[in-house]
């Protein structure tokens, strides 16, 4: 059995595009992605990515589980979950006509072990947002579960252009890169 360690409905949608009518659960980490220090966001992502595997396939060891963490950063800073409306605004508002860093990693285990880890990046940029449409998209509650405050798939309300990479990393499971790790460990 394949297991997404994640219930991220966005994920769940690119891992049924992945496997087409293979079959698979989702069990979400209870990892507590606090509990890690690291300055570099590449390997802070990449940590966490690995460690809510860990902790999916430490319960799961005969089945295949895929992790995967998505980060935001701006000027070197990450830019997470908001903890709050304010929170939410102040990110919205400095990623307002700039190009920030999407970082998504993910990790693959089998039998209880990490078999592949990789971190993919992309670029964004988000056109200006003035305060009257970035509280309008903050009524919608939207962003409160979303790295950076936005999803990139709200078009509506964030009217963005991809810089580099692709759609899948920025959303949170880089699909092409995921379904060729799957297929070169002959899981699919």
């Amino acid at each position: 059995m394949i297991i997404l360690a994640s219930q991220s409905p966005r994920r769940k949608e690119i891992l049924t595009e992945i496997l087409g009518d293979i079959p698979f659960s989702c069990v979400p980490s209870s990892f507590d992605e606090r509990s890690i220090v690291e300055e570099d966001v590449y390997k802070l992502c990449l940590k966490e990515a690995v460690g809510k595997g860990q902790d999916v396939a430490s319960s799961h060891k005969e089945d295949v589980v895929i992790s995967s963490d998505t980060m935001v950063s701006y000027n070197n800073k990450q830019l997470g979950k908001p903890k709050d409306r304010i929170d939410a605004y102040n990110m919205l508002s400095m990623l307002s006509s700039n190009t920030h860093e999407i970082i998504t990693a993910y990790a693959i285990f089998k039998d209880g072990k990490e078999i592949c880890s990789r971190v993919i990046t992309a670029k964004l940029f988000i056109e200006a947002m003035s305060e009257e449409e970035i509280n309008t998209y903050l009524d919608t509650g939207s962003p409160f579960d979303k790295a950076g405050s936005y999803g990139v798939q709200d078009k509506k309300y964030i009217k963005s252009r991809i810089v580099e990479g692709d759609f899948f990393t920025i959303v949170g499971l880089p699909k092409q890169d995921l379904a060729d790790d799957l297929k070169r460990l002959g899981i699919i």
